[in-house]
């Protein structure tokens, strides 16, 4: 076997989990789920205030979904699309989408009246500022990353929080089934205790791989995999896994059971991405690459950064240079700050190497 230190499942963790541990790490601060919801104390609105807030005088006549953002916090801005998606898509049911920031009012006006239209991007819902930072002090007082959400019920009562762009699937069903009087506080508190359960056993595979246990390393990650069959990371890692334990014989079916897993999952299919274009070319799955980057761009509708940018990096790989032009000037279309800046220097490259093709074709 093919010795590594102490760190390095944590290091492996980091690199296929990469953007959900960046975004958020609850670690089930108040408001828990079966807890009143506290206040919404908003210094300024950057369109018309909400008819109600939670807590507030007709209240009870809607489902709040209070979203914690930053105007700087790259996931927060891709989150964005999907709670649009949302707000129009529930709001005649009496879903009311909140994203509040703690930032100050007029950096958050600029970003809302200047570089949301530039980005081509809409805020349909409710956006607002903090008032001196009560709403974050009383909702977010434990919870170390952002963007991080809340789903109230009409009685006032939290029902389900976490990350919402890692966890759409699981914000999506709790929306629908609140808002039709069927999401019980049971079921929400179970969904709690499988998240806490999955963090138990997260610690417990790192404590196995830390004594070379093999057969506790996949006995957790199959626990792992069966607590949530489709969150990418147990997949990722069993596959590393194999090949540190001297069983890469295995690894091309696992690789067909984690894309086959991770169909429905546009985060998931990132990770596998990332880890596959991380690998020699000499051991890349063109077909995989190619296969899970479309679908990452089909279930984000075309309108994710990151899934487009990716797309377009398995197409210059491939060599489809005209096409992985297009993409990325759709992602260009899309981006803002330095990932916008990123964005153009690579469709200056892409557009270069297309030229060059074209040199040497002659």
């Amino acid at each position: 076997m093919n010795p590594r230190n102490d760190n390095m499942l944590q290091k492996i963790v980091l690199a296929v989990v990469g953007l959900n541990l960046l975004l958020a790490s609850p670690t089930w601060a108040t408001p828990k789920i079966g807890d009143k919801a506290p206040a919404v104390k908003i210094a300024k609105w950057m369109a018309s205030p909400p008819p109600a807030l939670p807590g507030a005088k007709e209240a009870e006549k809607h489902v709040y979904l209070v979203e914690f953002w930053a105007t700087w916090c790259g996931p927060c801005l891709r989150s964005i699309p999907h709670l649009g998606d949302l707000h129009k898509k529930f709001g005649k049911d009496g879903l009311i989408v909140l994203g509040i920031s703690n930032e100050e009012a007029d950096i958050v006006n600029d970003f809302y009246t200047k570089k949301l239209p530039a980005r081509k991007l809409e805020m349909p819902y409710y956006v607002g500022c903090d008032d001196e930072n009560a709403t974050s002090e009383a909702w977010m007082d434990e919870i170390d990353g952002i963007p991080y959400a809340f789903l109230v019920d009409r009685a006032g009562v939290v029902v389900w929080s976490g990350n919402p762009l890692g966890e759409t699937d699981e914000l999506d069903h709790a929306i629908e089934q609140t808002l039709a009087g069927k999401y019980d506080i049971d079921t929400a508190k179970k969904a709690a205790a499988t998240k806490e359960k999955y963090q138990e056993l997260i610690n417990q595979l790192q404590a196995a791989y830390q004594s070379q246990d093999k057969d506790e390393v996949f006995k957790t990650l199959d626990a792992l995999i069966l607590l949530k069959p489709k969150d990418a990371q147990p997949y990722l890692i069993r596959r590393e896994m194999l090949r540190q334990f001297d069983m890469a014989d295995q690894i091309p079916e696992w690789e067909k059971k984690t894309e086959a897993a991770m169909q429905d999952s546009a985060p998931g299919l990132l990770d596998l991405l990332e880890i596959e274009l991380n690998k020699p070319l000499s051991e890349r799955n063109a077909g995989l690459l190619y296969r899970s980057a479309t679908r990452a761009v089909d279930l984000t509708k075309s309108r994710d950064v990151d899934a487009l940018i990716m797309l377009a990096s398995v197409q210059c790989q491939l060599g489809m240079l005209d096409a992985a032009i297009a993409t990325q000037k759709q992602a260009l279309d899309l981006a803002v700050g330095e990932e916008r800046e990123t964005a153009e220097k690579t469709l200056k490259f892409l557009e270069e190497a297309r030229g060059l093709s074209a040199k040497a074709g002659k």
